[in-house]
């Protein structure tokens, strides 16, 4: 026991003391107390242990425990806005213009031409506005928020009406139908799951009936025998004091990307919200964003959970930079994931074509291979691409290739099919080309070996 090397000596070595800015100071001393039991466990009083035997130990706990705060990766999954990966990467020059009023006092809720407190986002809402063509806006911490506080403000103990086939689930368990019973609303199903017509939604409305939901399909896509009515055919029947909500999610500002309607043509075919994330389509932060008409907005703004739900600086300064960005570059396509599904193949195949050359012989090949979205944003909508397949070697199965990648300084993440390994191109940011050109090359072996 006494040959055992204090824990706050082992803390202040020069080869454990860096990693107490990327885990703590504390949380350091947590895994090398650990370190340190299992040890006296293994052995009795008179065992001596080499100092540099219980650092390599200690070294070795604490790089495992190194992969769990947060860390860049780089993306080679073929899924543009993948979830699991912080889904649309925010550019270098926008965080810039953030950074400065981040560092500094900022008028966040103090208007400076009237000398007094003023309301929380209101450019960034009138960016929204000009964006999308609504009447008002707001802006909550996600998507999530969105719903239920549309739902605990305009619907309360009310009915919610909505097509069976839109009772969706999405990532992480969040249920459209669980949502409504925290909010307390009673859920009105009506229709089938492929077919909903109008008459469904109108025989439903009774005098308790608050509120008609339609929901984005999500991360899922019903096809063959399928019929639903177009919000401009809802509005129309609808009562004028009942509001149309659509949940579109995905954050598609304009038709053409998706078959799904898009945030523009819901509001002019008479929805009363649209809400949707900002962290999808649009390219953004993640935040919830509801923008309809005024009425409506005004009532979600002076709800009490509005205070519980509302953005931060940080969100609300990131938000806004990206909104101007995409109001002045009207000709770029808006967002992360459309500037990358405009990058023609022929360029994402020569990528995937130098990367192979420079892999052993027989061991790599570029293939075809469809990307897609991800993120809940347009289901079962894939697009051509290319990738390189790493037939591995019996020596290196496919899961101790993943791993090796896994446990690089920046992980690369592929996507798995069955022995092989596929790396997209597409997804890789041009910055990090060469460095997983480097690591995969370093693991598998050059092109002569």
């Amino acid at each position: 026991m006494r040959n055992f090397a204090s824990v706050d000596k082992l803390l202040e070595d020069e080869r454990i003391k860096p990693l107490h800015l990327i885990l703590s100071r504390p949380i350091c001393a947590d895994v090398i107390r650990t370190v340190l039991a299992a040890l006296r466990t293994e052995t009795d009083e008179d065992t001596s242990y080499n100092y540099d035997a219980i650092v390599a130990k200690c070294l070795t706990a604490l790089q495992i425990k190194i992969k769990r705060p947060l860390q860049k990766i780089i993306n080679a999954s073929g899924t543009i806005l993948h979830t699991n990966l912080g889904r649309s990467p925010l550019s270098k020059e926008l965080w810039r213009q953030a950074e400065f009023l981040n560092t500094n006092h900022i008028n966040l809720e103090y208007h400076i031409n009237q000398q007094k407190r003023g309301g929380r986002a209101g450019f960034v809402n009138e960016l929204l506005c000009k964006l999308t063509g609504a009447e008002a806006a707001l802006v909550v911490n996600n998507n999530a928020a969105a719903i239920y506080l549309i739902l605990k403000t305009l619907a309360g103990e009310g009915q919610v009406i909505i097509s069976r086939g839109e009772l969706v689930q999405i990532g992480g368990g969040f249920r459209i139908p669980d949502i409504m019973a925290e909010a307390g609303s009673r859920l009105v199903e009506v229709g089938t799951t492929n077919i909903t017509t109008v008459d469904d939604y109108i025989h439903a409305i009774t005098e308790h009936t608050k509120l008609l939901l339609k929901v984005h399909s999500s991360n899922f896509k019903i096809r063959g025998f399928t019929s639903s009515p177009s919000i401009k055919e809802l509005r129309a029947a609808l009562p004028s004091h009942i509001p149309l909500v659509y949940d579109e999610g995905a954050g598609v500002l304009e038709a053409g990307l998706s078959e799904d309607i898009s945030i523009k043509q819901a509001l002019k075919e008479g929805a009363d919200l649209v809400c949707f994330s900002g962290d999808k389509f649009l390219g953004s932060v993640q935040a919830g964003i509801i923008v309809g008409k005024k009425a409506y907005i005004d009532r979600l703004a002076g709800h009490p959970l509005m205070r519980a739900f509302r953005c931060g600086k940080v969100i609300l300064s990131l938000l806004e930079a990206s909104l101007i960005d995409k109001l002045n570059d009207s000709e770029r396509p808006i967002g992360y994931a459309a500037q990358l599904l405009a990058i023609k193949p022929t360029k994402v195949k020569a990528q995937a074509e130098r990367l192979a050359k420079a892999l052993p012989v027989g061991l790599a090949e570029v293939i075809e291979a469809d990307v897609e979205v991800g993120g809940g944003s347009l289901p079962d909508e894939f697009y051509p691409s290319y990738a390189v397949a790493i037939n591995c070697k019996v020596s290196l199965k496919v899961n101790q290739l993943v791993t090796a990648l896994h446990n690089l300084p920046v992980p690369i993440l592929g996507r798995v099919a069955e022995d092989r390994l596929l790396i997209y191109l597409l997804t890789i940011k041009e910055e990090d080309m060469d460095y997983a050109a480097e690591a995969l090359v370093k693991i598998l072996g050059k092109k002569d070996e």
